[in-house]
């Protein structure tokens, strides 16, 4: 989850950063044109997590080659007790205040978006058709709201405009109904309500809208109105917004909009309307959709090697040549990450491992991450995961090949043994041994440190416990219990005894 959170981070950054580049470097400054783009990234943005998490990849081998194999791939947390016994699995605590603070935000916005589009559809439903205009008593300013139907709502005193501020104001809401912007705004705002962790989701609304308004401007002076007329008009009507006392929560555009003040300063510099060529705007599109696809798809990979002879060079460095009678010895051990007592880990594997031979180097690493495993899990590290351990050669040594291992290591947190329960596999049959001294079998004791090691011993004093009382064997199966509050583990054993040879 956390891996998502950042993929879809980075990529939308980069997806938005790219954009701005691309239309910058192409001049683009038509407002219509602007909108277009940066309504698609939107759309990109709102398919970003799915596609992250299941779309199609694409490679992007701009790596270097590996200059070594990586050893196996870190395995999934714990097999606790033996093969076939059951795990448990626990979400961390950082993990589970992402995930809430995420959901309360989401939770939030999402609720804020669903009364607005309520009330737009209200506003519609209770305006009053009149004349060929639909007019309401909530409006202080005229407002364009509806998705795929889009309707102009004019306030109720709209009679004592003069015509030609009516004609402007009618042409500027119709262009806004023209071009969807109410739909392209709502989706900005679940962009924003999704994102909302992400500055770039805040602009992008923000933006949206401004070029919305701005693209209406330019379609109003198109008309031929006169620059210093139609910025009256706006002043006019953000005048009356302010009497009112407050603008409509709603999910739709509202004349006069935001940054007025920058809107009135480009309507009165005047100059042509910036217009934009079929072509180029093409270009634009796909310079933009190629750019966007690749961002949303492409993960780094390495190259790979131009020729089989530095195929052959990698596959050497990568995996040591050696005679088939050489032997792999552990040489050295780094240990990667933030974890406790590194010396020591690092001092007690290499004096376990510094007899042990393997014919190869994949066997050893595989054997001595099992080691750093267990010593974690003997000082209480319960979901300890070792990732990606990977070996690089040392040298021959006395006709041996000598490995360094590098290990990254996630030690987790420190847990202390809660309690041990000992029960029958079925509730209304208890085992034949009292409990007491079953339980006497494990030395670990309450609120010490829950060791994996002192947990396998008990298990097998156990077993040897009925087979000298005379069972043919039992079986055992154990499950935890996580307390991530106050780092306890909970330890539940149910026995099934075997048959009885008095």
């Amino acid at each position: 989850m956390e891996r998502l959170f950042l993929e879809c981070t980075v990529r939308a950054a980069l997806l938005v950063g790219v954009t701005a580049i691309v239309l910058y470097a192409m001049r683009v400054k038509a407002a219509t044109a602007k909108h277009s783009v940066w309504a698609a990234v939107v759309a990109l943005m709102l398919l970003l997590p799915m596609w992250v998490a299941w779309g199609p990849k694409a490679s992007l081998r701009v790596l270097p080659p590996l200059v070594q194999s990586v050893a196996d791939q870190a395995k999934a947390p714990l097999e606790i007790f033996s093969a076939g016994a059951a795990r448990s699995i626990q979400v961390s605590p950082g993990l589970v205040i992402l995930l809430s603070a995420y959901v309360l935000g989401l939770s939030v916005l999402l609720v804020r978006l669903a009364i607005g589009t309520i009330r737009a559809r209200r506003l519609v439903r209770d305006a009053i058709l009149r004349d060929g205009v639909r007019t309401s008593l909530q409006c202080a300013a005229p407002v364009t709201v509806g998705f795929f139907h889009p309707a102009v709502i004019l306030p109720a005193h709209w009679r004592y405009w003069p015509k030609a501020q009516l004609d402007a104001i009618l042409t500027h809401e119709s262009e806004h109904a023209r071009c969807r912007h109410p739909l392209v705004q709502w989706f900005a705002v679940l962009n924003r309500a999704i994102f909302w962790f992400h500055p770039a989701a805040w602009w992008l609304e923000r933006h949206l809208s401004a070029l919305a308004e701005e693209a209406c401007d330019n379609a109003v002076l198109a008309r031929g109105y006169d620059p210093r007329s139609y910025s009256e008009y706006l002043i006019d009507v953000a005048r009356s917004v302010k009497q009112s006392g407050a603008r409509l929560n709603i999910a739709g555009m509202a004349m006069p909009g935001s940054s007025l003040p920058r809107r009135i300063r480009q309507i009165l510099e005047g100059g042509s309307v910036p217009h934009i060529s079929r072509t180029r705007m093409v270009c634009v599109c796909l310079v933009c959709a190629v750019s966007g696809t690749s961002i949303a798809a492409g993960t780094l990979d390495h190259a790979q090697p131009n020729s089989s002879a530095e195929h052959a060079m990698i596959q050497s460095e990568s995996a040591p040549a050696a005679h088939p009678a050489t032997k792999f010895v552990l040489g050295d051990l780094t240990i990667k990450g933030d974890v406790h007592d590194r010396d020591g880990v690092r001092d007690r594997i290499l004096t376990a491992w510094k007899s042990r031979e393997y014919d190869d180097s994949k066997e050893l690493t595989d054997e001595a991450t099992g080691g750093i495993r267990g010593d974690f899990q003997e000082r209480g590290y319960f979901q300890v995961v070792v990732h990606d351990a990977s070996s690089q050669p040392l040298g021959l040594a006395d006709g041996r090949q000598r490995i360094l291992m590098i290990a990254p290591i996630s030690e987790g947190e420190q847990f202390r043994l809660k309690t041990i329960t000992i029960q029958g596999v079925t509730p209304d049959r208890a085992p034949s041994i009292s409990l007491a001294t079953l339980r006497d079998q494990f030395r670990l004791r309450d609120a010490d440190l829950f060791n994996m090691t002192e947990v396998r011993a008990g298990l097998e004093r156990l077993q040897r416990l009925y087979i000298s009382r005379g069972y043919a064997g039992v079986s055992v199966q154990p499950s935890t219990e996580i307390d991530s509050a106050s780092h306890r583990i909970g330890l539940t054993l149910r026995i099934a005894e075997g048959p009885h040879t008095p």
